[in-house]
Order: C-alpha cells, then sequence, then structure tokens
C-alpha cells in the first residue's frame, strides 16, 4: 500500500483544534516514536483517560496483545522499509480502556509530515454496538436454523423462477430427496400435476398467502404421491432470492385416522341400531342426545327431530323414571331393571327400563335402555303353565292306567254275562237244566227287560272310555320324531275323539253338537311323518274352529275333513262355518304369542308350534284357503314321501 504523502496547508490552530474536538470518531495522533500527542475528547471518552494521562507514553497502552505487539512491529517496519501495511488503510482490532476492559475498534492510520516532523493519526471507530448486532444476527441465523431444521412441517422456499431454492431436512425426508439434490428443481417436479386441489404451485403473480385444504399431493423422488396440507406465503424482498415459501405436512396418518375414526364411528352406530332395544342417552336436564333406530322404530321420531327434545316428550310412558335419571346422573349404578306394563291395541305389553350412568370426557348424563320382554314375559308365564299342564298329565296318566284295571274288569264281565247268558253255549244249558230253567224263557225274559241292551250299553261306554283313555296316552306320551307311514285320516279321527272328550270343550262349547263332516280320499297313500307331531296340528286347528264356531258363525256348526292328493303332496283341509278372521289376523296369524283370545285363555303358540312342525320339520306348506267363503279354511301339505328330521 503507498504512503500519502502531502504539505499540509496553513490551518487555523483554534480551527483544527475546534474539528478534532468535535469530531464522532475518537482521534489519537502520535510521533515516530509511537508516543501520544493529541487524544480528542471522543477517544478520552471511549478509552477512559484524560489526555495528560497519555500524552507522550506509547500508543500501545491502548492495545491489548496480540494487538499491541502488532501495531510496534507494524510501525518500526514502515519506518525501516518505508513498506506501508496499515498506513492508509484500516481493519478491525480490539482496545483496552483504562479499567482493563476491552472493546472492538475499526482503525484506520494516516501519516501527516509537516517538514521534516511525521506524525501519525489514527481513527478510532468504536464497533460495540456493530458486534452486538452481529451476534444477536448470528444467534438468530442459528435460531433460524434450528427451527428450520427441527420443525415437523416440510418448508421449501421458492426463488421467482417456481425452482427450489432451500428445503429443510422435513422436506428432504418427506420427498426422499436429498437437499443438494432437490435444490434447483421445479416446483411441478414436486407438486403432483392431477392432485393440484385447493393449493396450485405458487407464482409471482399471485403472491398473496393461501391455505389450502388437504386434498394436494406431492410426488416423491420414486414418483409415489402424498396428500399434504400445505401453506404458501410470498415473500416481498427481492435480496433473499426467495419469492415464496411454501411449507406443508405429510396428512397420510391422519388421514388413515380419520377414516379409522369414522369406521369406528360407523361400526358403533351400527352396533347400536341394530340393538333391538330403545336406547336413549340424555344430558343432565333431561335432553336426548343419543337416539337409536330402535328408538326411531319405537316412537316414528327420527333421531335428527329427536335431538334436544326432552325424553319425556317422545316417551311418555317413562313418566315417572325422574328419581332413577336423577340418580344415574349422579352417577349411582342401576341396582335392578323396572318393568313397566302398558296396554295398547287391547294387548298388555311389558318392558324392562335400566337407566345407567354416563361420566365420558367430562360429559354427565345417563342412558336409558328400554327392552320389550313381553314375548319372555308370556313365555314365562307359558312355561310356569307347562310345568303345571306336566304335572297334571303325569298325574292324568296315572290316572289313566289305574283307570284302564277297573274298565278292563268291566269290559271282561260283560263278555262274560253275554256268554253265560246264551243259550247256545253247552255248560250253560247243563247249569240250567239242573236248576230246572228254560232258557228260551230266561232269554225273553232278559230282552223284555232290555237287560241285554244294558249289558251291551255297559260295554260300548267301558270300551269307548278305553279307547280315550289310550288315545290321551297316546298323544300325551314324548315323541322322538320317529317317521312312520301313518294315514292322515286315521290321524284325524283319533283327533276328534279326543276333541270329543275334552271336558273343558264339552262344558264350554259342547264339541257334540258340532257336525263332523268326513271327505276322505280313500286312494291317499299313507304319508311318511311323525305321527304324534301331525296330531299336534290337527288338534290345534280343531279345538281353535270349535272355539271360533261357539262365538258366532252359521247355523248349525259344521267341521269339514278333507283329504285328498295334490300331485307329490297330501293335502289335508279343516273347514269350519266360524264367524272367519279379519286381515290383520290372517297376516298374525302364525306369529308366536299372538293371540286373539281373552287374557289367559291362550298362549299364542297353538298355530306357531303348528306351523314350525308343518314347515321345517315335515318340509310342507300350511295357511288359509282365501276362497273359502264364510268361516275359515285351513289347507296343510305334507310330502307324500316326507323327509327324516335332520
Amino acid at each position: 500500500m503507498s504512503i500519502a504523502h502531502r504539505e499540509a496547508p496553513s490551518i487555523d490552530p483554534a480551527l483544527l483544534h475546534a474539528m478534532v474536538d468535535n469530531a464522532v470518531d475518537g482521534i489519537i495522533a502520535i510521533d515516530q516514536a509511537g508516543s501520544v500527542q493529541i487524544m480528542n475528547a471522543a477517544a478520552q471518552r471511549l478509552f477512559g483517560y484524560g489526555q495528560e494521562e497519555v500524552r507522550g507514553r506509547n500508543v500501545s497502552m491502548l492495545m491489548p496483545e496480540p494487538f499491541r505487539g502488532e501495531h510496534d512491529r507494524y510501525v518500526r517496519s514502515y519506518l525501516d522499509t518505508g513498506q506501508a501495511r496499515i498506513i492508509g488503510s484500516g481493519r478491525e482490532v480490539r482496545g483496552l480502556r483504562k479499567d482493563g476492559s476491552t472493546f472492538p475498534m475499526y482503525l484506520s492510520v494516516a501519516e501527516v509530515r509537516r517538514g521534516e516532523h511525521r506524525l501519525f493519526t489514527g481513527i478510532v471507530h468504536d464497533l460495540t454496538a456493530l458486534d452486538h448486532a452481529r451476534e444477536q444476527v448470528a444467534r438468530l441465523e442459528h435460531q433460524q436454523s434450528l427451527i428450520l431444521n427441527s420443525v415437523g412441517d416440510g418448508i421449501l422456499g421458492l426463488d421467482d423462477a417456481g425452482q427450489v431454492s432451500f428445503a429443510n431436512p422435513a422436506a428432504c425426508a418427506m420427498l426422499a430427496w436429498t437437499a443438494a439434490e432437490i435444490i434447483g428443481q421445479p416446483i411441478e417436479s414436486i407438486w403432483d400435476q392431477s392432485h393440484r386441489g385447493t393449493c396450485p404451485p405458487p407464482d409471482a403473480h399471485h403472491p398473496e398467502p393461501f391455505a389450502t385444504e388437504s386434498e394436494s399431493r406431492f410426488r416423491r423422488r420414486d414418483g409415489s404421491t402424498f396428500p399434504v396440507e400445505c401453506t404458501r406465503v410470498a415473500v416481498n424482498d427481492p435480496g433473499v432470492g426467495v419469492g415464496t415459501v411454501v411449507s406443508f405436512r405429510d396428512v397420510s396418518e391422519q388421514r388413515r385416522a380419520a377414516r379409522e375414526m369414522q369406521r369406528m364411528r360407523s361400526y358403533m352406530r351400527n352396533i347400536i341400531d341394530s340393538m333391538p332395544s330403545v336406547l336413549v342417552g340424555v344430558d343432565t336436564q333431561g335432553r336426548i342426545t343419543e337416539w337409536n333406530k330402535g328408538a326411531e322404530q319405537a316412537t316414528g321420531t327420527s333421531a335428527a327431530a329427536a335431538h334436544g327434545r326432552h325424553y319425556v316428550e317422545l316417551l311418555p310412558r317413562l313418566r315417572g323414571q325422574e328419581a332413577r335419571l336423577r340418580e344415574a346422573i349422579e352417577g349411582e349404578p342401576p341396582l335392578r331393571p323396572q318393568r313397566l306394563v302398558e296396554e295398547r291395541d287391547g294387548e298388555v305389553h311389558y318392558a324392562d327400563v335400566v337407566i345407567y350412568p354416563l361420566r365420558e370426557n367430562g360429559t354427565a348424563g345417563a342412558v336409558i335402555r328400554m327392552d320389550d320382554v313381553t314375548n319372555r314375559v308370556r313365555l314365562e308365564q307359558m312355561m310356569a303353565q307347562t310345568e303345571k299342564m306336566m304335572s297334571v298329565g303325569g298325574l292324568a296318566a296315572g290316572m289313566a292306567h289305574e283307570i284302564n284295571n277297573p274298565l278292563s274288569a268291566v269290559l271282561q264281565g260283560c263278555q262274560n254275562m253275554f256268554r253265560r247268558l246264551s243259550p247256545e253255549l253247552p255248560a250253560n244249558r247243563q247249569a240250567a237244566a239242573e236248576l230246572e230253567l228254560d232258557l228260551e224263557r230266561v232269554q225273553r225274559y232278559l230282552e223284555r227287560r232290555n237287560i241285554l241292551r244294558f249289558l251291551e250299553g255297559i260295554q260300548e261306554s267301558a270300551t269307548r272310555a278305553t279307547r280315550i283313555v289310550t288315545d290321551m296316552l297316546s298323544f300325551s306320551r314324548r315323541s322322538d320324531a320317529r317317521f312312520t307311514r301313518a294315514r292322515l285320516q286315521d290321524l284325524l279321527e283319533t283327533v276328534v275323539r279326543l276333541v270329543g272328550s275334552d271336558y273343558d270343550l264339552r262344558r264350554k262349547y259342547d264339541f257334540r253338537q258340532i257336525t263332523i263332516e268326513r271327505q276322505y280320499d280313500p286312494e291317499l297313500p299313507p304319508v311318511h311323518c311323525d305321527p304324534m307331531a301331525v296330531e299336534q296340528v290337527f288338534l290345534n286347528i280343531v279345538k281353535n274352529a270349535a272355539e271360533a264356531m261357539a262365538t258366532g258363525g252359521g247355523l248349525p256348526h259344521r267341521l269339514i275333513l278333507r283329504t285328498l292328493r295334490e300331485g307329490e303332496f297330501a293335502r289335508v283341509e279343516i273347514e269350519d262355518n266360524g264367524p272367519g278372521m279379519d286381515e290383520k289376523t290372517r297376516q298374525r296369524l302364525f306369529e308366536p304369542f299372538y293371540t286373539t283370545k281373552p287374557a289367559g285363555r291362550g298362549t299364542g303358540l297353538g298355530l306357531s308350534v303348528s306351523y314350525f312342525i308343518v314347515t321345517e320339520q315335515h318340509a310342507g306348506s300350511m295357511g288359509l284357503d282365501p276362497g273359502s267363503g264364510q268361516g275359515t279354511c285351513f289347507v296343510i301339505r305334507l310330502p307324500l314321501q316326507g323327509r327324516a328330521i335332520a
């Protein structure tokens, strides 16, 4: 560097002194020996010395090592060689204050000659504020680097041409590129063109911020794509080399979790709606928050219409459950269901109501579950009645066995009496001759007094009683559902005898007053069936017909029993001239527990069991003849070959 050398012009010393003293930067003048000659006010404030404290002392006292030794060497080298290293140029060094502290400063040195005298002037500029600003900038840059490198979202910087100028590690990881590989790539190589959604690639014509939905997709290096939520922001500073910043996050897992959440919600909703129970969720005020399909079907009110309404408004039969609801809301567990009894459409219905507390995620309320247990109650009643009838049946079977013994004795006695009175028997003639009796006259006496007719009546009645007891024992005997060949007309005749001897029917309806018309097909072959089960079907229908005709219909009461062949089926018709059935009864005829009889008079299972026996056990069909006119005509079809029960 060349050394500035000039003759100093003549300057007013006072003016020069004023200029130096009022300079903003510190000014220190030293001679060629390095002794301080002048230190202006700014330098005094900067170093903490007064001018008299430093005048004549080596300027190196104002510099810490290693700058102190370097300064002395620079000055000696210049004086010896004339080669200037710092003269006319500046550099950053550190200054040493009077209190021993150091500070950064920018030092520039110039040479001034006045005749033979040579002075060196140093201009000192305090860099403390600049150093602090630099530290702040460095700290901010470090923080920014940490944030950009540790943030989970991908961040891309785009220049004005739409090429990637910056990519943080998260963006590189998601896109499967290295930073060196992705920088310089056009945004179109990353953004899936077919799924831009609502967030198209940013460009210079659209500098405004734009936040997207999760419809856009980015492309990885291998060509696979993934859904993203992204935001773009324009950078209005051309000096940074970035025109747009795009931040994005991979929402694949989020979408999968959302789909799984929706699937679980749908699954739970399907479970709740598939329950046959009425399920109602309520808040602490009794307002409906949950309403399943069972509740919709029970009330005819949709879930949307029910939401927010009071549960009693839509389910008035739950009026009176307020105390139990309060207990549930307070966290009391349900002890037992409460049974409600209600009469609808002339029928008694039963429902069990349980109220559960609901406390989940800060939500307080209760869940009301109501189950229609009408069928179960009726089944329980029927089972109790069945147990009772089984006990009575066992007693009756025992009694029937006991009755058979005296009946057998009566029949045997009648038979012996006929034999002992017959004039044809040689033993009778011999006994009469020994007693000098005329058997012909005795025979005429018996005939005149109708004694023989009485004996015939006794024999006929005893025979009939024996047959009734035998039929009862056969019908009540447990069946193993063993299929065999049976003539349907024989089964019908057995049923007629059973019904004719039914005390309850005779007392209330007098089955003997019903005319029985038999229209049997003599050519109908035997059917492969379970005779006991088929007898039960016929018995249920015949008894129902007798009870129906007792309540109305044509006179005289008539029951037609008809058998005929219909292809590979045997067809049985049981027709009465009773009052018939309305359409509602016809539609529900074979439903379990459905009955038109008063409470306590029927279980509603007879025809449903009969339907099961015919259709399931025998692969047949059972229904009503729609063209039967007045009364009711049951039609039963049984396959002639039948089938064994699986």
